[in-house]
């Protein structure tokens, strides 16, 4: 009987332990949940709302803004000088008209290379969420067993401690 009480008392601390790993889990993929959500915006990510993502995501974050924004405007330049070799970009007599449209090509290619890494990035959280989700549901697994486990004890302890009460002749 003894034994079954230590039983329990083992299994309610691993269920314990068990829950405390899943809400620590719960909170790293709604994280992740998050970040994924900013980079789906149409807004840069910059150091305002970097600062409000968790501390595990704060490199990453910070890494990716400023990878991303290099590597947009590199992607723009290269495309906006390939269509100036190309003759796709018409020469116009009039300088201030020429810098304006140069300038809005350049901003239209680097908003396309800027949304391609940040779907490239967003497709890398996905892929992170669903081996967290993964994680999770083997928790929830073995929270479940040992809960049933847990259960089937305490029924046996209550079993056994129903035999042993004296009747005394009613029952």
């Amino acid at each position: 009987m003894l034994m079954m009480f230590w039983q329990v008392q083992r299994l309610t601390r691993e269920i314990n332990d068990l829950e405390r790993r899943a809400m620590q889990v719960r909170t790293r993929l709604t994280h992740y949940q998050t970040y994924a959500g900013r980079l789906g915006g149409n807004q840069s990510l910059f150091a305002g709302n970097i600062a409000g993502l968790s501390a595990e995501l704060v490199p990453r974050a910070a890494m990716f803004a400023q990878f991303s924004e290099q590597a947009s405007s590199m992607n723009a330049m290269q495309q906006l000088q390939m269509m100036k070799a190309s003759g796709m970009v018409p020469w116009l007599n009039n300088p201030m008209m020429q810098y304006n449209y140069e300038i809005s090509a350049f901003a239209q290619f680097k908003q396309q290379s800027m949304q391609a890494l940040k779907q490239r990035e967003i497709d890398a959280m996905n892929e992170i969420e669903k081996e967290i989700q993964l994680e999770l549901n083997a928790i929830e697994v073995q929270i479940k067993e040992k809960t049933a486990m847990k259960e089937s004890c305490e029924k046996r302890m209550q079993q056994r401690i129903e035999d042993f009460v004296p009747k005394f002749g009613l029952g």
